[in-house]
Order: structure tokens, then sequence, then C-alpha cells
């Protein structure tokens, strides 16, 4: 069992470059990856997303790579042809207006159409090489993270599935004791009705209606499949989280069929006790749903 949130760093470098990653992670339902990666490398963010999809099946993954070092000079280009049209134009024009002065390089420095400084493109093979080593550091160690949280998530989740577990059997004495008492009340009261002097129609009557109740009581108090159900669930859930990989869905999904059964056993019941019970699981459940948003 993982958790969703985390975060890591990672850094590698070459000579003067160097290249940074970091990555974080917080729960969200489906994976979302958002990457930022450095000007220049647009054409392999395909790849980047790949390699940190691969470590993760939920969450919000926010990672960000820098490249740090020197960049390659730009170079200057000069249009001379341009240059000499505007010399020549400038003279021409100081002759017909009788200027006096020379046109001389000033007049071109403020001519961006003259001299343009073109930026090189890096070489990119060693700067990406260095970003996959960065990211997978910074990878590693957001699954480092992940993992010791989610243990400590599996702790909490263990321990309060072992408490529902014992509230359930704890539900399973009441209810059985319930039922006896049904009975016990219903032979008490048949014991009474044939004690009694009177009509034998009359009684035959009245003991059919003490049947009826008595069967409607034991049916309305009945949780015994709701129970087997219930057990059911929750071995499920034991199950899952023992199991590696990306389960929280189906732990949500189990949390949640626990929830109708103890809805269920808490409507049916009678018994004050009882029901404290399926208040007290309700609470169980409640935290383990906020636990398992966590959950890969």
């Amino acid at each position: 069992m993982r958790s969703m949130t985390g975060f890591g760093r990672g850094r590698a470098e070459r000579g003067d470059l160097q290249v940074q990653a970091e990555v974080r992670s917080v729960n969200q339902r489906f994976l979302e990856i958002k990457l930022n990666l450095p000007r220049g490398w647009s054409e392999q963010e395909s790849e980047f997303r790949k390699l940190i999809g691969a470590t993760a099946a939920r969450g919000r993954i926010e990672a960000v790579i820098r490249s740090v070092g020197p960049r390659p000079a730009g170079r200057l280009i000069i249009n001379e042809k341009l240059a000499h049209s505007y010399i020549e134009g400038l003279r021409a024009l100081k002759k017909r207006l009788g200027l006096s002065g020379e046109a001389g390089i000033e007049a071109l420095l403020s001519r961006p159409e003259i001299f343009q400084i073109v930026e090189q493109e890096p070489e990119l093979g060693p700067e990406l090489a260095l970003g996959r080593k960065a990211l997978a550091e910074a990878l590693k160690a957001l699954e480092a993270e992940r993992e010791r949280e989610g243990k400590s998530l599996k702790r909490d989740l263990t321990s309060r599935l072992a408490r529902i577990r014992t509230f359930a059997r704890q539900i399973g004495r009441l209810a059985e004791e319930s039922r006896r008492a049904i009975v016990e009340g219903f032979q008490k009261r048949v014991r009474e009705l044939l004690a009694r002097p009177g009509n034998d129609e009359l009684r035959l009557i009245e003991e059919k209606r003490l049947y009826e109740d008595a069967a409607l009581a034991a049916q309305r108090a009945d949780i015994s499949e709701e129970l087997a159900r219930l057990r059911a669930h929750l071995e499920a859930l034991g199950e899952l989280l023992l199991r590696e990989g990306a389960v929280g869905k189906e732990i949500e999904f189990w949390l949640q069929e626990v929830g109708r059964e103890v809805n269920t056993i808490g409507s049916k019941s009678q018994n004050p006790a009882l029901s404290r019970l399926t208040v007290a699981i309700k609470g169980e459940l409640e935290k383990m749903r906020e636990q398992v948003q966590n959950v890969e």
C-alpha cells in the first residue's frame, strides 16, 4: 500500500551543466501529470510523462525540471547591404539639404534591422540524459516517501478494521440474545394464555395472534443475512490491506458496502446496546474513508 502524497528531488550534473528535478504528488481520484520542462525540450515531453506515469496509478503529480548552466552565445548577423544603403541615403540627404557633419556608425546602431543577434540552439543530447537521471532520482525519493506514508496508513486502517470486526462479533452475540428474548417472551405469553381460564375458541384466536406477532417481531429483528454479508465485506477489506499495488478505489468500494449493511442493521435494531455498536462502526468507517482518500 502506498500513499498518494509525497515529494522527491533529484540532481544530475556534468561539467558546468546541471539539471535539477522536483516531483510532488497529492491525492486525486485519477492520475494527472503536470510537467514543466526547460525551453527546447517540448519534443521529449511524451517520454518524460511516461517515466512519471510508470511510477503511479493515481494522484496529481507535478514535476518541474530545470537546466542550469552556460548557454551557447548568440551569433551577430549584420545586414551590410542595408547598412550601405542607409549611409548612402544619409549622404545624399545631407547634400540636398546642405547639412554639415558626417554620417557614421552612430546612425546605424539604433537600427535593429541591420544588427540582429540569433540565439544558437544548444546540443540537447547531454542535457536530456542528465534530465532523465535527475528525474529518476526524484521519482525514487518520491516513491520512498509514498511507501513510508503508505505503511502508516496501512497500520491505521488495519487497526480500525480490527475494531470493526470486534464490534461485528458483539453485534452477532447481541442479535442472538435478542432472538432468544423474543422466543422466551413469546413462550411466556403462551403459557400465560394457556393457564388463563376462558373460552377455548377465543384462546385459539389469541394464540394465533401471538404466533403472528412473534413471527413478525422475529423477522424484523433478524439480521443474520446482514451479518453474513458484513463479515464477507470485512474479509474482502482485510485481503485488500495485504495486497500490493493500487488498492484505494477497491477499499473505497468495500467501505461503502460495509456502511450499507451497518445502516440496515441499525434500522432493524431495537436493542440500545446493539444500536450503540452500529454507531461505533459508522465512526470507524468515516475515519477509514478519510484515510483511504490518500491511498493509491
